[in-house]
């Protein structure tokens, strides 16, 4: 005869060891057309699940073995011949196991001869209401702490802390020049490229792995071929430098996002939330240059239409009278008389192009970045978003 009340038993000593490894708290409302017992309770559960999933996820099984706790009902009413209550059930099964008890509790439809209804209620993570208990501790330790030291031993703490962090940074070296990285660099799909050896540091230190050094102001170029394929980032220092080094930067290799610390911060003195921030409103690498570049702005709807499709729109007075590939741009302004006045294209500059473009009247000329320019057409304005 199997016994019903599994974990009703338990010594004071097995229930203690049972907390320390429980990791959620099931919870139920349940309603019974009858009066029972609370061993008739947890008896039903027990037999009406038994062998759904096999033996190896049985809930009198899982009971024995430790990996769910009492099932415990609390809270019992008995009103107008209904028995109602509260049944909580602990586990230190993940969470998907957790959902999955918890449905298999819910297909209980009866308790001995009376129909009965078990509705879910909530999953409780036992874990984190005890890290808000060590967390109200630690602060309440911390700020006694603070009242008895004097002012300078909250810089050795800081100090303390920082070689402590330090001591958990594993980076390693790239390429010839052994440019400094993060352990997930070689693997990764993305890349972030920051200016120096002491970025890497700190975010690596934070949990950010798939970094790379540019090696400071020279740039070598062996990093073409090591983010080659890849999507890369620029993460860079929020003043003067980090603007220069971008410039340097893009003449080296493909960049497609741009995040920048805050302004005059650099990016190795950042916090953890603010290297999060940065990164998450990094923006593409055209969006960022068309920001910060005034004489862009004018033209910064035109150069969303075309960047990445390779086309190019012939303007006139703001109005668009034609878009075009830009593979036929130059034998298409051979060919055809409308009047316009600028060319937004994303593509490359050349001389051809700025001649013609000049033959037709056209004043303003916006690209990706220029080619081999010998001469600039006079009064005309020539913009690049790309460089």
């Amino acid at each position: 005869m199997h016994n019903n009340n599994y974990g009703e038993n338990k010594s004071h000593e097995d229930e203690q060891n049972e907390e320390k490894y429980i990791k959620y708290i099931i919870t139920f409302t349940f309603e019974i057309e009858g009066i029972v017992e609370k061993s008739d309770i947890v008896g039903a559960i027990f037999g009406q699940t038994e062998g759904i999933f096999g033996p190896s996820f049985d809930l009198r099984e899982m009971a024995k073995t430790g990996k769910i706790g009492r099932i415990v009902p609390l809270n019992i009413e008995t009103r107008n011949r209904k028995t109602t209550g509260i049944l909580k059930v602990t586990t230190t099964k993940e969470i998907e196991a957790a959902a999955l008890i918890a449905a298999l509790i819910e297909s209980v439809d009866q308790v001995g001869p009376y129909k009965a209804r078990f509705k879910f209620k909530q999953i409780i993570d036992a874990r984190e209401e005890k890290i808000k208990d060590i967390e109200q501790r630690a602060a309440e330790i911390l700020e006694s702490w603070k009242i008895k030291k004097i002012p300078q031993a909250e810089e050795i703490l800081e100090t303390l802390r920082r070689k402590m962090q330090n001591r958990h940074v594993r980076m390693i070296t790239v390429g010839k020049e052994k440019l400094a990285a993060g352990p997930g660099v070689e693997h990764a799909n993305e890349i972030i490229l920051v200016e120096g050896r002491a970025d890497v540091i700190t975010l690596v230190k934070y949990g950010i792995n798939n970094v790379l050094s540019i090696g400071g102001g020279r740039i070598p170029e062996e990093i073409r071929n090591i983010v080659k394929g890849k999507k890369v980032t620029a993460f860079l220092d929020g003043d003067r430098g980090g603007a220069l080094n971008l410039r340097k930067l893009m003449q080296t290799v493909k960049i497609d996002y741009v995040a920048i610390a805050p302004k005059g911060k650099e990016v190795e003195d950042l916090k953890p939330e603010e290297i999060y921030e940065a990164l998450a409103n990094k923006k593409p690498i055209n969006a960022y240059l068309i920001e910060e570049n005034e004489a862009l702005k004018e033209y910064k709807e035109y150069i969303n239409k075309v960047v990445g499709h390779l086309e190019a729109l012939l303007i006139n007075k703001g109005d668009v009278v034609k878009k075009i590939s830009v593979s036929e741009l130059v034998s298409y302004l051979e060919k055809n008389e409308e009047k316009i006045d600028t060319i937004v294209l994303d593509g490359i500059i050349t001389q051809r192009l700025l001649d013609i473009a000049a033959s037709r009247g056209v004043k303003t000329v916006v690209g990706l970045r220029k080619g081999v320019i010998v001469r600039e057409p006079e009064n005309m304005k020539i913009l690049t978003f790309g460089e």
